[in-house]
């Protein structure tokens, strides 16, 4: 079967491509199909026109206009996306996000240029109304073609893949009474990573050594910090345990808007000693911290977003081994079985999560059982080698 998947956005700095869609379309390949990827890039203009092979899956990033970030930009992208789908005439297109470049390209393919080719949408955060509509500080005309872009390629999908419990039964409401097709298809790891990690975790202490982390627990964060994010919970709760654990590191990988003031977050607890900042790092160098930090912490409140949300990063803690305090809200609980491959907090409670870090903290041998459950339960249950099949049926 020849395969195109649409992405919203660059490779890099948000995760859908990196964690969502070439973990799938490796399998794919893997199962004999082929493969293309289809990038708009706006948001990181280096890679404009830039073509890569990854396992088998052609990664194609469109030629970007002078202006790639305007109305008129986000037009000529979709354009360029519709035009490289005709040529290649697949037997199939996914669409990864019912919002931007991507959705627009959606509608000139099967509107304007009448494309027959069955078109599938995959819907992995809570976009509209209620969601990161509200949240981020679009424009009211930017908002109101997100929201409309959302129902209509929702609507119009031959079938809708869904990254999350709550984004299926969003699904279903907005699509009522015309339900297309539906399946829920959590994140899962890329094949590939079974040997690097093995490859890290034989030489966990030299990677200490050179982060210059020495023989202090390690907690480590990694992820996309936007504006409204719930970091203020992992930082006060931070603050509790240091006083318990003096010889406490913090190293926190994150890029997004809220990041200044998870900065002055830091800085007004007092635990600025302990916490070690990095910004965008590639993603092997990140799961090297990963390896060599002890525990890894994830907060949420209980909100739509969230509940919607199906964290990549969740997923690299548990290929890594790593013991994990996360809220228990939406996926999370998915993932992670409470006291069995993680500890599940009460959400935004940070006696909770202080509470729960100090256990794994004090209780180093039970932790890092915790965190060699999380490893095998991502392969054996959330490996999309085992899950491929499910996914091609969608197509059927």
């Amino acid at each position: 079967m020849k395969i195109v998947f649409i992405a919203p956005f660059a490779t890099t700095p948000k995760a859908t491509v990196s964690a969502r869609m070439i973990p799938i379309a490796t399998a794919l390949v893997a199962q004999g199909h082929q493969v293309n990827i289809l990038i708009p890039p706006y948001d990181n203009v280096a890679d404009s026109g830039q073509v890569w092979l990854y396992s088998g899956v052609s990664v194609e990033n469109v030629k970007l206009g002078s202006n790639p970030n305007s109305a008129l930009g986000y037009l000529q992208q979709a354009n360029k996306l519709a035009a490289r789908v005709l040529a290649i005439q697949p037997d199939v297109i996914h669409v990864f996000k019912p919002v931007g470049p991507g959705a627009l390209a959606m509608w000139l393919l099967r509107v304007l240029k009448r494309s027959t080719i069955p078109i599938f949408v995959d819907n992995d955060d809570w976009e509209g109304a209620g969601g990161w509509v509200d949240v981020n500080p679009y424009g009211w005309l930017q908002k109101q073609v997100m929201m409309w872009q959302e129902r209509w390629c929702l609507r119009n999908a031959a079938g809708v893949t869904c990254a999350s419990h709550a984004l299926m039964q969003r699904t279903h409401e907005l699509c009522t009474p015309n339900v297309p097709k539906l399946a829920l298809f959590p994140n899962g790891p890329d094949s590939g990573l079974h040997s690097f990690i093995g490859d890290q975790e034989r030489i966990r202490h030299t990677l200490r050594d050179f982060f210059g982390w020495g023989a202090e627990p390690v907690i480590i964060y990694v992820g996309t910090v936007p504006n409204g994010h719930d970091m203020d919970v992992a930082v006060q709760a931070m603050e509790r345990v240091s006083q318990a654990h003096h010889r406490l590191r913090w190293c926190i990988i994150g890029t997004g808007d809220g990041m200044p003031s998870l900065r002055a977050m830091v800085k007004e607890a007092n635990i600025s000693g302990a916490v070690e900042f990095h910004s965008f790092m590639p993603h092997e160098d990140v799961l090297q911290r990963m390896v060599a930090a002890d525990i890894a912490l994830y907060p949420y409140r209980d909100s739509n977003i969230n509940r919607a949300k199906c964290a990549g990063k969740v997923v690299d803690y548990m290929v890594c081994g790593k013991p994990m305090v996360v809220s228990d809200v939406g996926m999370n609980r998915v993932y992670v079985e409470h006291q069995r491959s993680g500890l599940l907090t009460q959400p935004g409670n940070v006696d909770d999560f202080a509470q729960a870090l100090l256990w794994m903290l004090d209780n180093d041998r039970a932790a890092r059982s915790l965190g060699e459950a999380a490893q095998q339960r991502i392969w054996d249950v959330f490996g999309w080698e085992r899950r491929v099949g499910e996914w091609l049926a969608i197509y059927a």
